[in-house]
């Protein structure tokens, strides 16, 4: 049996977070410093996470807001460090949700193209062979030209998601990126993963979209307060979840 292509062991994360928002005077701090009170308390976002996940399985994380599918894609990324426990990573990987906020409003769709795919790591030859496919899938082949800034959010949305399932990478991170675009482009995206499943590919993505994660993951995480709640398949997870968060809809 091979090893995971992705592991978590006891993994948690806390950041400090400021407990009092009002600005202290001198006395004020000399007291603080003197009895040893502090201004910020501890807050887990995860904490005693631990699971394993094969190559080509297509993972939906599914919870809450604030239940901690963000952080876990950053630990899993290694982009943040956690506070306990250990990420092992066997493969190429990216979180390219966060890919967006490096895009250019002023440049055209081509420019922004070309630097989702240099924030990737893709080589220019390789950027240059699959513009026109990349174009085409996200339906953007049109407005190559034209101002991102143009672009509606469903459209605009599509363009990192795009260069991303065309990367190179053997584990692909997302957050939300599940749901963007229109139903013609959720149409090409469910057969997308499909063929990342086919190339032994893994998706690990964080979505409130409990129908995509019932129809296209073959796996699902329900996270709630930074804890492992469910996991498996994804039906029953899902009915997990919906028994506390809407249990009219289980």
């Amino acid at each position: 049996m091979s090893a995971p292509v992705l592991s978590a062991a006891g993994l948690g994360k806390c950041y400090d977070l400021a407990a009092v928002r009002v600005r202290e005077n001198l006395p004020q701090t000399l007291r603080r410093l003197a009895t040893g009170e502090s201004r910020h308390r501890a807050h887990w976002a995860l904490r005693g996470v631990n699971f394993e996940i094969e190559r080509g399985e297509i993972v939906g994380l599914i919870g809450p807001n604030g239940a901690g599918k963000s952080t876990l894609l950053l630990l899993l990324a290694q982009i943040a460090e956690p506070t306990e426990g250990a990420v092992t990573t066997r493969g190429r990987t990216d979180l390219f949700f966060q890919l967006g906020s490096g895009l250019q409003p002023s440049l055209s769709v081509l420019d922004n193209l070309r630097l989702c795919a240099a924030l990737l790591g893709h080589g220019r030859a390789r950027s240059k062979a699959q513009v026109d496919r990349i174009l085409e899938f996200s339906g953007l082949s049109d407005y190559r030209h034209a101002r991102f800034a143009e672009l509606s959010s469903g459209m605009a949305a599509r363009l990192p998601f795009s260069v991303a399932l065309h990367g190179d990478l053997d584990i692909v991170l997302a957050d939300e990126a599940i749901s963007v675009g229109d139903a013609a482009f959720q149409a090409r995206c469910a057969e997308a993963f499909k063929g990342l499943r086919r190339d032994g590919k893994t998706v690990i993505m964080a979505t409130h979209a409990l129908d995509a994660v019932r129809s296209r993951c073959t796996r699902a995480i329900y996270l709630d307060a930074g804890r492992v709640r469910a996991d498996g398949a994804p039906a029953e997870t899902v009915k997990a979840y919906l028994a506390v968060a809407r249990p009219d809809l289980r």
